[in-house]
């Protein structure tokens, strides 16, 4: 599967730390250029983490299917 340039605005569920488990949003890169900014839909903290390790997409089926 190739990786998507730019996953600012998409669904994503958190896949290790304290929120892992959790669902939330992409807002863009991270500072470092290497990360990307997450907030967990449970709070209002911003998360850096790292794509496929960290965190990864979800697919919303019944909805867009040109987003997924």
């Amino acid at each position: 599967m190739k990786k998507p340039k730019d996953l600012a605005g998409c669904r994503v569920l958190i896949i290790t730390g304290p929120h892992s488990g959790k669902e939330g949003i992409c807002i863009g890169k991270a500072a470092d250029g290497k990360k990307w900014a997450v907030s967990p839909d449970d709070s209002n903290i911003i998360l850096e983490l790292i794509f496929e390790r960290e965190f990864g997409l979800l697919l919303d089926m019944p909805g867009d299917n040109t987003r997924n």
